[in-house]
């Protein structure tokens, strides 16, 4: 196995990742959105002029978000990319095998890419207070945030690369010889449930700084996704969700479902994932039923076989993103007209 991953360091280590024509960029930057300012104890007494362990306010439960406009914007509205647990935005950016990311190959295309880093991950930070409180004998133990993070061993079954770790399913789509360079890229996630209402938050801040977008989810930042969009029903054009949780479904507010079905979903699924099949069409059933516009895209019902959890990171994941953009183009942009 070590020689499998020092092999997969240096594919990703030697593959270009400037194969493709240079990029025209017209403007690209970053930002924060929503949060706010606690009162952090961290002092442990000592020094009450301390400047690495000061009394005072810091800033918590934010986004970060990095984006990118193209000099040939042919789309009106940026897309929103939220990563999943155990992951940051940088997901979406240069594949494990040295290949352009969703980031950059939609802008290729004509859309401003937006890639965020949710509440308590990456670039947004952590709130760190309670743990503090805990070190320092403030606060009880129980206190503690519950954090985990991806093995490698539970990436390659999760995320559907293979039966058991080391084996990969021979039609993977995933880059195996590369998957040492993608190890790095999972992050610590807060697990606790009041992270959901804290990243609903923040990315609906983040949506009032932008204007109107699409919105693209991955995993558990579905129900993110979905729950926003219906705060912000006015400024969500679409929503672009790949591999949505089984249970995110069930937890979207009955009362709120009209809401969403004002807004055309596309849900993207992998290679042997029946649940979150069954989940989807169940889910779509009862959106049609309320006038709503959700599309399935099951990829081996397509004849594209071989795709996990990680479609953005996949062989194909141009390929995917062109199923995409042509779903958009009919659903976003030039839509059917909708029995009312």
């Amino acid at each position: 196995m070590k020689k499998v991953l020092a092999a997969g360091l240096l594919a990703g280590l030697m593959t270009p990742a400037w194969a493709e024509a240079p990029l025209q960029i017209a403007r690209q930057g970053s930002m924060e959105a929503g949060g706010k300012l606690i009162a952090c104890e961290t002092n442990d007494g000592g020094d009450a002029n301390s400047t690495r362990w000061p009394r005072g306010q810091v800033m918590v439960d934010h986004v970060y978000a990095t984006y990118q406009y193209p000099a040939d914007q042919k789309y009106p509205y940026p897309i929103l990319f939220n990563p999943g647990g155990g992951h940051t935005a940088r997901v979406y950016d240069t594949t494990p095998d040295g290949r352009e990311g969703w980031l950059t190959l939609f802008l290729r295309e004509g859309f401003a890419t937006y890639g965020v880093d949710r509440v308590n991950t990456g670039r947004a930070g952590n709130d760190i207070c309670a743990i503090n409180a805990v070190k320092l004998g403030k606060a009880p133990v129980s206190a503690l945030p519950a954090i985990n993070r991806y093995a490698a061993e539970s990436s390659w079954v999760t995320f559907r690369w293979g039966p058991k770790f080391g084996e990969p399913f021979p039609d993977t789509q995933f880059p195996i010889e590369a998957a040492a360079t993608y190890y790095p890229q999972t992050v610590s996630t807060y697990r606790d449930p009041q992270e959901t209402e804290k990243s609903v938050a923040a990315f609906a801040a983040l949506i009032d700084k932008v204007g109107p977008s699409i919105v693209q989810t991955w995993s558990s930042s579905g129900l993110l996704g979905y729950l926003t969009a219906i705060e912000r029903a006015d400024k969500v054009k679409g929503i672009l969700a790949v591999e949505s949780s089984v249970t995110a479904f069930d937890a979207i507010p009955a009362a709120k479902l009209p809401i969403l079905a004002k807004i055309p979903i596309l849900i993207v699924i992998g290679d042997r994932a029946q649940d979150r099949v069954e989940a989807s069409r169940a889910f779509q059933t009862k959106m049609k039923a309320l006038g709503g516009d959700v599309t399935i895209d099951v990829l081996p019902e397509n004849g594209i076989y071989g795709n996990g959890h990680t479609l953005m990171l996949e062989r194909n994941n141009k390929q995917i993103m062109f199923r995409m953009i042509a779903w958009m183009e009919g659903h976003i942009f030039n839509p059917p007209a909708r029995a009312k």
